[in-house]
């Protein structure tokens, strides 16, 4: 692959520049750190008592979608692959360094569905906070539901559906996702 142009550099560099410029004007309570790099088609959905911060250097891919009725905080140097759902009606926090591959969904939140009297789409949302570590690497597909905790240095594999916490240093997979190994260094091997 060939090394992209002065031109090109300088104009990339400049369509960057004017897309924060862009995202800070059109969602001035959320914030955006230095050297954010934001593709084509994010979709943000900003509510009036949303809260967004968003650290320094972190990517998202094109047509990722954040949605932030809560309070959603991603640490720096995070990575978004495209087609990526983020959505926070409660609370979301994602640490420093992830690794989030395409079609990843991450929920806070999830249909209420007790009442047999009334239809579900009339029943509201049931939320329970979702943390997620530093240096954790959900691979593509993974869905993360509500009230979730997964832990530092962690891996989930592709296609997991993550319904209880993961501890920090564990590779996790399948449906719903269990640990199947410790990665080599994580606490609980020492």
């Amino acid at each position: 692959m060939s090394e992209p142009s002065r031109m090109g550099r300088i104009s990339m560099g400049l369509w960057r520049r004017w897309r924060r410029a862009w995202l800070r004007a059109r969602f001035p309570r959320a914030h955006w750190g230095r050297g954010c790099d934001v593709r084509l088609g994010l979709r943000l959905a900003l509510a009036p008592q949303g809260k967004l911060h968003v650290g320094e250097e972190v990517v998202f891919e094109r047509d990722a979608t954040l949605e932030c009725e809560g309070a959603l905080s991603i640490g720096a140097r995070s990575i978004f692959g495209h087609h990526c759902t983020v959505a926070a009606k409660e609370s979301i926090e994602i640490g420093h360094d992830c690794l989030i591959a395409e079609m990843v969904s991450i929920r806070d939140h999830d249909h209420a569905f007790d009442d047999f009297t009334i239809p579900i789409r009339d029943q509201g949302s049931a939320c329970s906070p979702v943390r997620i570590g530093n240096n954790v690497w959900l691979a593509a597909r993974v869905v993360v539901v509500k009230g979730v905790t997964i832990g530092d240095n962690a891996i989930v594999g592709a296609g997991a559906v993550v319904t209880k916490d993961i501890p920090a240093g564990a590779i996790a997979v399948g449906v719903p996702a269990r640990v199947v190994k410790m990665r080599p260094g994580s606490p609980a091997v020492e």
